[in-house]
């Protein structure tokens, strides 16, 4: 089956260069929350990143310890999460003031623990400035082989886990009417293709509650953005699961659209 859904993807296209370079996806990144904050610079301010362990969840560590922010890194491996550490501080142009980021091990699919990280998280800076939803599962597989359990465990790690965070997070932000949640969804949270449904339907979902908590807060002088990219070369493709729940091993693409 695996090679029947690699031939798909070249008959779709999907096997081709990605459309958007990683690096330069996150600059724009940086310059929307720029920008929606009122053109004021990321110095000092409490960022927290979900996947921060590899792929694009490090390169926007990478990007917002550059800027000089206080990151806080979640992710489920703390080995991985404190070598992202190590590497970012021993970063330091010498001309913005940079900071060691605090480290929060978590898995977002256990929505039980999410309250409890939650609180950690509070604990390191006292509140957030930016929260970046990013954390996230892969997935290919025909839909008639699909088994129910695994599109539920799709959901809880794209859908459910994001909500339950930000809804964590969220009443801090609106008793200091003051801040800005992030989630990086993709453009298959707005048009779905085949051997994706799962991941789509995840993303779908993700796209629509964002969307509600953006009107819903909007008074309480907070922002809400859904980032929708489209192609970005990562290890996500090779992590997704398929239909049985095993590992797909495919190209190293994350197709976030």
């Amino acid at each position: 089956m695996g090679l029947s859904f690699r031939h798909m993807e070249r008959v779709l296209g999907l096997g081709v260069a990605p459309l958007a370079a990683g690096t330069v996806g996150l600059l724009i990144l940086l310059k929307v929350i720029q920008r929606l904050r009122h053109k004021q610079n990321l110095q000092d301010k409490v960022v927290v990143i979900t996947g921060a362990s590899s792929g694009l969840g490090k390169e926007c560590a990478r990007v917002f310890h550059a800027a000089g922010a206080r990151l806080i890194l979640c992710g489920r491996d703390q080995k991985r999460l404190q070598e992202v550490v190590e590497e970012l501080r021993n970063k330091n142009n010498g001309k913005i003031q940079t900071y060691t980021p605090c480290t929060v091990t978590f898995d977002l699919s256990s929505t039980s623990l999410v309250s409890s990280a939650a609180k950690e998280i509070l604990k390191c800076h006292g509140h957030v400035d930016v929260l970046i939803n990013n954390a996230g599962i892969s997935y290919r597989g025909n839909i008639l082989d699909t088994q129910v359990s695994v599109q539920r465990d799709v959901m809880e790690t794209n859908y459910f886990g994001p909500v339950a965070l930000t809804q964590a997070i969220l009443p801090s932000m609106i008793d200091r009417r003051s801040g800005h949640i992030v989630v990086i969804s993709s453009v298959q949270g707005k048009i779905s293709i085949p051997y994706r449904s799962a991941y789509a339907a995840s993303k779908h979902a993700t796209q629509a509650y964002f969307d509600c908590l953006r009107a819903e807060v909007d008074r309480f002088g907070l922002q809400v953005s859904v980032i929708s990219p489209g192609y970005i070369r990562t290890n996500l493709s090779i992590n997704a699961v398929t239909g049985d729940g095993s590992q797909y091993g495919g190209e190293r693409m994350r197709f976030l659209s």
